[in-house]
This record gives structure tokens, sequence and C-alpha cells, in this order.
């Protein structure tokens, strides 16, 4: 049993029950009350598309242990007994209620060396629909989690993953910088924008070492049915129209990037980057892709790598949404500065994307 907790992979695949798994403090042990200390990563909503992507990353390619935090709902793509049986531990909150007390919270607290905060509703369209949801998990949310560092891990580097559609929509040829005014033009984009001006005030007025980070448009695997490429692949595959949104006939366009360069980018502003420090441009990062492109280059490429004909229609007005943003785009300067470039192209990941589900479906 004593090999057992010290692995508990290996304890999830011979179906030993949970109690006695490895608990958090642990695995953050070299040794079951051993002295030698691995550093821990909270992960807010790790059950998502990105964030999933992110505890890959994390396990694979860094010394790290994670740690999950999620209420694992409906648009969860990875299920709370998946990350048990690759021997992840979670811990299963609502972030729209404050962060109480638990062992477990009590036992990560004082290992934590970093945070990322993921979990967010980020969806348009559901946010025209529900707003104030959406400004309990990404407004209150947000607050509650760091009520529970300033309290008990005042020690941890804070990152909130926000977005680029706070800045509103990109002019031709305008592409935002990281320290640009904030002008939000749907629910979700306030939302978002709200939980953001939350950290330089705590940062301000609690000391606690928070970074920003903006992001692009991101695809990969994983990614749920709702968003555009995964909607594209299907409707690709199925032989069904794809509805394209256009402003005067010209189709919207967006900067994408892959979930790996995110998970990339993440770790570099954790690891390299600055925090947020009054009165000075510090703590905020934008994660972007190089090429900007036309929704409909994309899904023409999609079909490409399909070998499938594309139907589509280009919309004026898709039915409730009516603040689609035609266009958005950010620059990456500061975090180029720290030796991060994108590395996967658009081509190469909707072609990894496309031979997978042709697998599927076959």
């Amino acid at each position: 049993m004593e090999l057992l907790r010290r692995d508990p992979r290996q304890a999830a695949r011979l179906g030993v029950p949970r109690r006695h798994r490895a608990g958090v403090a642990e695995l953050l042990c070299g040794s079951v009350g051993g002295s030698s200390v691995t550093d821990a990563i909270l992960v807010t909503g790790a059950a998502g598309f990105i964030g999933s992507n992110y505890i890959d990353y994390l396990r694979e390619r860094t010394s790290f242990v994670p740690v999950v935090l999620d209420r694992f709902d409906d648009f969860s793509v990875v299920p709370r007994k998946c990350f048990a049986a690759m021997g992840v531990e979670v811990i299963r909150h609502d972030l729209t209620y404050p962060i109480k007390y638990s062992p477990a919270m009590a036992e990560l607290a004082p290992h934590l060396k970093y945070i990322v905060h993921m979990a967010a509703g980020s969806h348009v369209d559901r946010s025209i629909a529900d707003p104030a949801s959406f400004t309990a998990d990404n407004v209150l949310g947000t607050v509650h989690l760091l009520e529970w560092v300033r309290a008990n891990a005042p020690q941890a580097k804070v990152l909130y993953f926000s977005t680029d559609e706070v800045f509103g929509p990109a002019a031709n040829d305008q592409v935002f910088g990281e320290f640009d005014r904030h002008e939000p033009n749907n629910p979700y984009a306030a939302s978002k924008s709200g939980g953001e001006m939350a950290c330089p005030a705590y940062a301000n007025t609690y000391g606690l070492q928070i970074a920003i980070s903006h992001c692009s448009n991101v695809f990969g695997p994983r990614q749920h049915a709702e968003k555009f490429v995964p909607l594209a692949i299907q409707k690709i595959l199925s032989g069904e129209k794809l509805l394209i949104h256009a402003r005067d006939g010209v189709p919207s366009s967006r900067i994408y990037i892959h979930v790996t360069d995110v998970c990339r980018a993440i770790q570099t502003i954790l690891e390299h980057g600055d925090t947020i420090v009054t009165g000075t441009r510090s703590g905020r990062y934008n994660i972007s892709g190089k090429a900007e492109v036309s929704n409909v280059e994309v899904a023409l490429t999609l079909a490409r790598f399909l070998e499938r004909p594309l139907h589509y229609e280009l919309v004026e007005d898709v039915p409730n949404r009516p603040r689609h943003d035609q266009r958005y785009a950010i620059s990456w300067d500061r975090l180029r500065d720290l030796g991060w470039e994108p590395r996967i192209g658009l081509e190469n990941g909707l072609a990894q994307l496309c031979h997978a589900a042709l697998g599927a479906a076959a």
C-alpha cells in the first residue's frame, strides 16, 4: 500500500479506493513523509478546453505538480474521474461561492507557487442570453479567488487569463497593445474586463503578485463544439451549411493561435514575466498568433484538409448575436521580449485537427 500511496497513477489504474491514494501534501513530497517538496500550480477551470491542455503541458513538460479547481459542469471537456485516473488532485468548487476551509486547500496553500485563473464563461452568444451568470462567473468568481489567495497563499503569483475582446473591435489596421483602454462590446467581454479590473486593485491594496494575459482566438484539441473551428469541421463533415458572419459583405477575421502555444506562453509569463506594480506599465501580456485570417479562409482550409466541399453563407446579422465584433487584433511585443513566439502555424494546427476528425469518423 505504501507504494500505491507514492504512485497515485498506479493506484488509479489498479482501482485502489480513493481513501488509500495520495493526498495533496503527499503529491507535493518527493516521498511520503520526506522533506523534498515540489512547487504546485493551481489551475482554475482546468476541466475546460485550454485548462485541460495546460494540465497536460504541466505534466509532460515541467516538474510542477498541477492541481485542478473546477465546478465540472456541462461545458467541461474532461470529467473529474479522468484527472483522478492520471493522478492529478482535483478540488471541486464553484467560484461563484467563496472558497471555504477544506483540508485539501489548507494542505495546498503553502506549496503554491503559481495560480492560473481560467475559470470563466467564454461564449458571446450565451453571455447575451444570460449576462448575470457571466458576471457572477467572471467578476465575482475572480474576487472570491483573490480573497482566498490574500488570506491563504499570498506568496503565489496569480495569472488572470483574459481575452482580447476586452479592448473591443479593432478598426482596419488597428492593433491593440497590452495597456490600451478597455471598450468591451458585449456582456462576455464586459465581465472579463470587470474581473480583470479587480486584479490591479488587489495588487495595489493587498500586495498580491498578479499578472494579466489577453489572448486571441485559440484552437486545438478538445475545444467545445460551439466554437468556430470545431463547428466548421462538424458542418463540413456532415455536408451542412456553415453560417459565417460578415459586415457589408466582408467576412469577420481573427488571429488564431494553437492551444499548445498558449500553454507555452502561460508558463513563460509565470516564470519570467513581471507582475502589476501601480503606476508602471507592468504585469500585462498579450498572447496572439502571427497571421490574421478571415473565417472564410479558415473554413476553406478545413474543407481542403477534410477533402470535402464547403457549403457556407455570409450572413449580415447572426440571430442572437447583435454585438458580434468584426475584427480583433493585439500585439504580443512584451511576450516576444521574454523570448516567446508561436511555433505552430495555423495550417499545421488545422491539419492535425482534421486528421483527428477523419480518424474519429472512420
